[in-house]
């Protein structure tokens, strides 16, 4: 097969995830966090043994009782993709004694409960912090966690969008367990940045330094929906100071440019990237509204290794 056809076949099998942020060596790494289950009628279950409720994810309804064997490479099927597998599994690997991450814009805190579960059987003492300003999304961590065996009190979770400063936003009421796309707003607009017409709650919003406070946290796992440049260029003393790991989930080419300038002036080095794939809409009125998957950025402060 000649070069130009190899390059094509390849781009071809992988889709949208050509060059994804992920390597072939991943996969030894991922294995050795493979747990072998049944699967539960209601529920679908990854390669780790943890378990979701079916409809938290209806875009899966036929995936209901399955157990995802395959290495979630290049992506779990179902959520996520492999730079996020990878992220945790890294930082878990390279933490001493316990665990300590937050998960900011946590859903029903699938990063959390993993962290959770994978520090545990490490022998880490996990100290895991899920925000989340979706009331209706917030109400779902305590029963994910029981549905995994983790006693929902052993696990910090705070109601509340994190911003740049503190006070009170708007955030889209979530109507159904799909809607995941939020992003958090000054006032009320009358479209949001999809140009979707929603309603929106009011919600409390908290900085980083409530979250962290004096603790040195091991993983910081970001997905905000488009604010992540502005919340962290606003605490990149604190981070640089008190956090050893950064996942941020990245919307718009924009947002990684941004990121790429503001971590490496300060010393952070990045480890993988996936950029984000986009599609030009004149008609939406933010350029995050063109983003049609995400993509991440994942920076380790060496400083504090």
């Amino acid at each position: 097969m000649s070069r130009p056809d190899s390059a094509i076949a390849s781009r071809t099998a992988l889709l949208d995830d050509f060059f994804g942020g992920w390597e072939p060596s991943d996969k030894e790494l991922f294995a050795s966090f493979y747990r072998d289950c049944e699967g539960t009628p209601g529920m679908i279950t990854d390669f780790m043994g943890i378990k979701a409720r079916t409809e938290y994810h209806p875009w899966a309804a036929h995936m209901d009782g399955w157990v995802i064997k395959d290495l979630p490479i290049p992506d779990d099927a179902l959520r996520a993709e492999a730079i996020e597998y990878f992220v945790l599994f890294d930082a878990i690997n390279n933490s001493r004694d316990t665990f300590r991450m937050a998960e900011i814009g946590a859903s029903y805190a699938p990063w959390s409960c993993a962290a959770y579960i994978n520090a545990t059987r490490r022998g880490l003492t996990p100290h895991i912090t899920a925000v989340e300003a979706s009331q209706t999304l917030y109400d779902l961590i305590p029963q994910h966690m029981s549905d995994n065996g983790v006693d929902p009190t052993m696990v910090r979770t705070i109601k509340a969008a994190v911003a740049s400063q503190r006070g009170t936003l708007h955030f889209p009421k979530v109507t159904d367990y799909g809607q995941n796309g939020g992003q958090v707003v000054e006032g009320e607009p009358e479209v949001d940045y999809v140009g979707r017409a929603v309603e929106y709650e009011e919600v409390t919003a908290i900085t980083l330094t409530d979250v962290i406070k004096d603790d040195v946290f091991d993983l910081l796992h970001v997905d905000i929906q488009g604010v992540e440049a502005a919340v962290l260029a606003s605490a990149i003393e604190l981070l640089s100071s008190k956090v050893r790991r950064v996942f941020v989930g990245t919307h718009s080419r924009l947002i990684e440019g941004r990121l790429l300038e503001l971590f490496a002036a300060n010393g952070w080095a990045l480890v993988r990237e996936r950029p984000t794939k986009f599609q030009y809409f004149a008609d939406r009125p933010d350029i995050t509204g063109w983003t049609s998957r995400d993509g991440g950025q994942y920076w380790i402060n060496n400083k504090l290794l």
